[in-house]
């Protein structure tokens, strides 16, 4: 099933403040560009497995359907809810971080 992909503006900002942080803390534009088209080929593969993938393992966010993505190639990850064939991406978080305390 083809999925509409969402981006909601949590998540824009989100993607918005990692992106800063690698240009203007690490000051490595290429890790910039290279986690943004890994961004953008997981929104893709999004589209066309959402529903395939498992809720998240926190019983709280399971119990508010989120699901998570991983990126393939960077230690990030994608929240989302699925609402018919519509996907909403709720947040974009490094693998370490305590993504449910920032939803």
């Amino acid at each position: 099933m083809d999925y509409e992909v969402i981006i909601t503006e949590r998540a824009e900002e989100h993607l918005d403040k990692i992106i800063e942080y690698i240009v203007l803390h690490l000051k490595n534009d290429f890790a910039a560009l290279s986690v943004l088209d890994d961004v953008k080929k997981t929104y893709e593969r999004l589209r066309l497995v959402a529903g395939s993938l498992q809720l998240c393992d926190d019983p709280y966010l399971a119990k508010k359907g989120y699901r998570k993505i991983c990126l393939e190639k960077h230690d990030y990850l994608l929240l989302y809810q699925i609402r018919g064939d519509l996907v909403y991406v709720n947040g974009i978080f490094h693998m370490l971080e305590n993504y449910r305390d920032k939803l």
